[in-house]
């Protein structure tokens, strides 16, 4: 798994915003669209895809199964890369060990020639000559100019496809993930609610506003919980093989 030394710090890579410590890091890419907050208040650890893949996880019944008999189960080789999730304590797994299942493997570091080399790998490095005098946030900027065509299209001819152990499925929407987990938690919580009923106690508007005996409103809210209780139990089932998000059905 990729493990770099940088300023004493072992850092990853990965494809998506991760939960941000001083263990972390991402691509440039990820970095510049970084989330917004897709609830009020909501802590940075929980602006990543990584974290409703772990809150998911922890929803299946077949790996609970696994976790309470210490890996045993149809879903034991799962268990061995994600381990016991019943702790509640997200960044408690993510910090020991949990970050190394998304991040991408190792790429070329940039190496300082002192010297001319004699050979160098054209297909996968350019040599630059840099003056090591005069203003470096000039110097800087200048080379990111440079380098951007020379990246772009270095992107275009690769697939792009991320190389992690568990790569995202998808491009996720927090917003939408974030919604399908309190309505599956309310579900949970308050097993003889109706839909429309649900809608009101997970917070989720429904295309309307109104109090929940008006019909038109009931009926809007029941469809829309409906649909986001089908997505819960899509993730919750596809998590068990090891993606996420897949809003595939999961089969009767």
């Amino acid at each position: 798994m990729y493990e770099k030394q940088l300023y004493g710090r072992k850092v990853r890579y990965f494809q998506y915003a991760p939960p941000m410590t001083n263990l972390d890091d991402c691509s440039a890419d990820a970095m510049d669209n970084r989330p917004n907050p897709h609830f009020r208040d909501a802590p940075l650890w929980q602006r990543s895809v990584y974290y409703y893949w772990w809150a998911f996880l922890r929803e299946n019944d077949a790996y609970k199964v696994a976790c309470a008999n210490g890996g045993m189960g149809q879903l034991a080789n799962l268990y061995e890369d994600f381990g016991d999730v019943r702790d509640n304590n997200f960044m408690r797994w993510w910090r020991a060990g949990g970050r190394l299942l998304f991040c991408e493997p190792p790429h070329d570091e940039i190496k300082v020639y002192l010297s001319p080399p004699d050979t160098h790998d054209n297909d996968n490095r350019v040599l630059l000559s840099i003056p090591v005098s005069g203003d470096m946030t000039r110097t800087l900027a200048e080379l990111k100019q440079l380098l951007k065509p020379i990246y772009r299209n270095a992107q275009s001819n690769a697939s792009g496809d991320s190389q992690a152990k568990y790569p995202v499925e998808t491009k996720a929407v927090l917003t939408s993930l974030h919604q399908h987990w309190l309505a599956y938690q309310a579900r949970k919580a308050h097993p003889n609610a109706t839909l429309a009923e649900l809608a009101d106690l997970a917070g989720i508007a429904a295309g309307g506003q109104g109090p929940v005996e008006d019909r038109l409103v009931r009926t809007s809210k029941s469809v829309k919980m409906g649909r986001y209780l089908s997505g819960a139990k899509a993730l919750i089932y596809n998590v068990g093989f090891g993606r996420f998000p897949d809003f595939t059905e999961a089969p009767n």
